[in-house]
C-alpha cells in the first residue's frame, strides 16, 4: 500500500483512501479529526521531530509512515476498544520473535497514550510483498507459516489474548444470533445477509462439532498471513507484519485464515516442514468460514447496520458461499 494523503499542519478528516482488505479493495473513511499537534506530541514522547509524516492507512487501526533524517518508522494508533493488556500481548510476541531473529518490528519503547487512543512507534521494516503471488510463492508462504508456529508454540507463558475467543469456539458457543427474536430488533435493510449468516453459522456449528475440531492442536498463531503480510527483499524474507489479530487459537485456523477459500498450496507448503492431520485438512473450509462468522457475529451485534458495515456483511455471506474443501 502506498503512502496517502500528506499533511504538515492544519487538519485531515474525511478523507477517501484504497486500502487493502483480505482480496479486495475498499474505500475506506478517515472517522476522527487527526491533528498535526496530537502527531507531533505523540511523536515528541519519543524524542522524534518529523521531516514527514504520511497517512498510510485509516481502516481499524491507523498508520502513518514517519521519515526523520534517514530513519522511517511506522506510527500506530489502535482503533478505539483495543486495552493495554491485548496491546502488550502483541508487543510481547514481536518482542520475543525478534530476539529470536525474525524480520519483525519490535516496538521502539512500549505504548503512549493520548486522548483515549494507544499510540505504538515501530521500525519501517524493508522489501515488498509477492504481488499477484503464484501457486509457488503460496507455498513459500505455507512454509514460513509452519516455521513460525514452530517458534510461536515454543512462547511460554502467554496465555489467551484478552477480548479472543478460540475460532470455534466463537462458533459453537454462539446461540443469541439464531434467536428468532434477533431478526425483529435488527436495523438491517440487507435481512438476506442475515438469514445467510445464520444458515452458514448452523450448518459450520455442526460440521464443527461432528468433527472433534476442540481436541485439535492449539498454538498461538498470527491471524492473518495472507501476501500483504509478507516482505521480501532480494529474494529473502525480509518482514513479517500485522499481528493485530495475534491469540491463541487451533493451528489449522491459521492455515485456514493463510489458505482463505480455496489456496490449497498454502496448506501443501505448510505440511512441507510440519505435517498437518487429516482431520485438521478436513476442516479447513469449514475454519474458515468460523473465521468469517466470528466477523459477521460482530458486526451483527451492533443496533444499527448500514453502509460500511452492509459491504462488510456482503463480503462475509461472499466468502461464506465461495469456500471450498481443502483438494488434497
Amino acid at each position: 500500500m502506498g503512502a496517502g494523503a500528506r499533511f504538515r499542519i492544519g487538519t485531515l478528516t474525511n478523507v477517501f483512501h484504497v486500502v487493502c482488505v483480505a482480496d479486495r479493495l475498499l474505500p475506506m473513511p478517515v472517522n476522527k479529526t487527526i491533528t498535526l499537534d496530537l502527531v507531533q506530541k505523540v511523536l515528541g514522547m519519543w524524542n522524534i521531530a518529523p521531516d514527514h509524516v504520511s497517512l498510510i492507512k485509516a481502516k481499524g487501526n491507523t498508520h502513518w509512515r514517519v521519515q526523520r533524517g534517514r530513519e522511517d518508522f511506522i506510527l500506530r494508533m489502535y482503533r478505539r476498544g483495543q486495552t493495554g493488556s491485548s496491546i502488550r500481548y502483541e508487543l510481547d510476541i514481536l518482542r520475543r520473535l525478534h530476539d529470536r531473529g525474525w524480520p519483525v518490528a519490535a516496538d521502539v519503547d512500549g505504548v503512549v497514550w493520548r486522548e483515549g487512543s494507544a499510540f505504538v512507534l515501530f521500525p519501517l521494516l524493508p522489501g515488498h510483498p509477492h504481488l499477484p503471488e503464484n501457486d509457488q510463492r503460496r507455498r513459500q508462504r505455507g512454509r514460513i507459516l509452519a516455521e513460525l508456529h514452530c517458534e510461536l508454540s515454543a512462547l511460554t507463558g502467554l496465555g489467551q489474548r484478552s477480548g479472543w475467543r478460540r475460532g470455534d469456539e466463537a462458533v459453537l458457543e454462539s446461540e443469541r444470533l439464531c434467536d428468532q427474536g434477533r431478526e425483529r430488533t435488527l436495523n438491517l435493510s440487507r435481512l438476506d445477509l442475515f438469514h445467510s449468516v445464520v444458515r452458514h453459522l448452523e450448518g459450520v456449528r455442526d460440521r464443527l462439532c461432528a468433527a472433534g475440531v476442540s481436541h485439535l492442536p492449539v498454538t498461538v498463531v498470527h491471524g492473518d498471513l495472507i501476501a500483504q503480510n509478507l516482505l521480501f527483499l532480494d529474494g529473502t524474507l525480509s518482514g513479517v507484519l500485522d499481528f493485530d489479530s495475534a491469540h491463541l487459537d487451533l493451528r489449522a485456523v491459521d492455515v485456514a485464515c493463510a489458505r482463505r477459500s480455496r489456496g490449497d498450496e498454502v496448506a501443501r507448503g505448510y505440511q512441507e516442514v510440519d505435517p498437518l492431520s487429516d482431520e485438521e485438512l478436513g476442516c479447513l473450509d469449514d475454519l474458515w468460514r468460523a473465521s468469517v462468522l466470528r466477523y459477521a457475529l460482530h458486526l451483527l451485534e451492533n443496533e444499527s447496520i448500514t453502509g460500511e458495515a452492509v459491504s462488510e456483511l456482503e463480503w462475509c455471506v461472499a466468502q461464506l458461499e465461495r469456500t471450498q474443501p481443502f483438494q488434497g
